[in-house]
């Protein structure tokens, strides 16, 4: 599966002078309908994907898609393995069979209607184990939180060159819910991604060792290590022009666009336009030897001084007292009133709520032992944890063994 990776550049222009100061507004409404391609082939098993998109403007969020177009991956022999667009842009290997082989070469070829575009060939490096991966906790730029940390090598000390790219899950339950009525939305499970490969080098090391390398920092301001928390890291054994390229590319994504920022140049990749008319094309072809390792994290595990946050800091519980006389004295017998007796009381509910606080939170205490009702109010996405994952278990879900 592919990531989603940022290919887009901005050119930051000021002009200062002395005691004035102003405004520059380029014209940046024009720019190239360019090609975007992200394509990946490693060893692990497929399906394998390849999108298809045109760059776009800025202030745009999104490049349309390319479809209708042919996809494959060809070796050195002839072999072809075709890819099928299963969505807008998104084109897949259907072959479950089909993956990649340690030490063959691969090309990318793309038809769109009379332009074709080809990458270079590419080999897959040995794919290399992952050692460790475990956290510590610790302070960095005055945030307390949870790095993730890798250590891999290569006894060979022929690889040199490595990237990660990572998924996360993690549980949540949200602060209010009917739990005895609607058990399926108080817990549920959100994912995520890096969105660029975490890449370093040995080279300029005696051994081909990565020790201790951060691959994500998680904040007590963060809510992935609340209740239990999962990732799954795929490392990358890559080429030296692959491991350049990308590096590259998250240097000009960091930068902040400050007037000690590196001026940008072309970013050229593996793939060309062969048809002759020289169009320019953004992407890579990145192939890879690939290694996989998941662990879990659960919050019992963690220090006792590390606070992370529920997520839900501005959910608030509204609560209201609706004097029972002006219902009416019929008066349930148990937590929750009968359905004539709600039908009364909703309108008075109905009179509670405003759309731009907060929609009903269906808590109802009825009038026993006091002369009132308790009516608790809240917004959806605080008593509703479908608005923020899923409340499908995922297949690779594993709860802590009692001790």
């Amino acid at each position: 599966m592919l990531r989603k990776i940022n290919y887009t550049f901005i050119i930051l222009c000021s002009i200062t002078l002395v005691n004035c100061v102003y405004k520059y507004e380029p014209d940046i409404s024009k720019y190239e309908n360019i090609l975007v391609v992200e394509a990946e082939l490693s060893n692990l098993p497929g399906p394998y994907e390849v999108k298809l998109s045109r760059s776009f403007g800025y202030g745009q969020k999104n490049g349309s898609p390319v479809c209708d177009a042919t996809v494959k991956f060809m070796d050195k022999t002839g072999l072809e393995i075709p890819l099928f667009e299963t969505n807008e842009g998104i084109y897949q290997t259907i072959d479950n069979s089909f993956q990649g082989i340690v030490g063959k070469s691969y090309k990318l070829h793309i038809e769109i209607d009379d332009e074709i575009y080809e990458s270079d060939f590419e080999t897959i490096k040995e794919p290399i184990p992952i050692d460790n991966i475990y956290w510590e906790f610790k302070k960095i730029d005055n945030n307390r939180g949870i790095d993730i940390l890798i250590d891999a090598h290569d006894s060979n000390n022929k690889t040199h060159f490595y990237a990660w790219d990572y998924e996360e899950t993690w549980k949540f339950h949200v602060p209010f819910n009917n739990y005895d009525l609607f058990p399926e939305l108080e817990e549920c499970y959100k994912s995520d991604r890096n969105t660029n490969f975490i890449t370093t080098s040995t080279t300029n090391r005696n051994n081909d060792i990565v020790k201790g390398h951060s691959l994500k920092f998680i904040t007590e301001e963060d809510n992935r290590l609340y209740l239990r928390y999962t990732i799954l890291v795929k490392q990358h054994s890559l080429s030296e022009p692959t491991y350049k390229y990308f590096k590259d590319l998250n240097e000009l994504n960091y930068n902040q666009g400050t007037l000690f920022d590196p001026i940008p140049g072309p970013l050229s990749g593996n793939i060309e336009n062969v048809s002759g008319n020289n169009k320019f094309v953004l992407g890579y072809f990145f192939v890879s030897g690939a290694t996989e390792k998941r662990i879990f994290i659960d919050r019992s595990e963690l220090p006792l001084n590390y606070y992370p946050t529920n997520g839900f800091k501005e959910c608030k519980r509204h609560i209201f007292e609706i004097p029972a006389d002006e219902i009416g004295n019929n008066k349930s017998d148990g937590l929750f009133p009968n359905e004539n007796e709600y039908r009364r009381i909703e309108p008075k509910i109905d009179s509670l709520i405003t759309q731009e606080n907060f929609l009903i939170y269906k808590e109802i205490i009825p009038a026993q032992s006091f002369p009132f009702y308790i009516v608790y109010l809240a917004k959806p996405a605080c008593y509703t944890c479908t608005a923020h994952g899923t409340n499908v278990v995922p297949d690779f879900w594993v709860e802590k063994e009692d001790n």
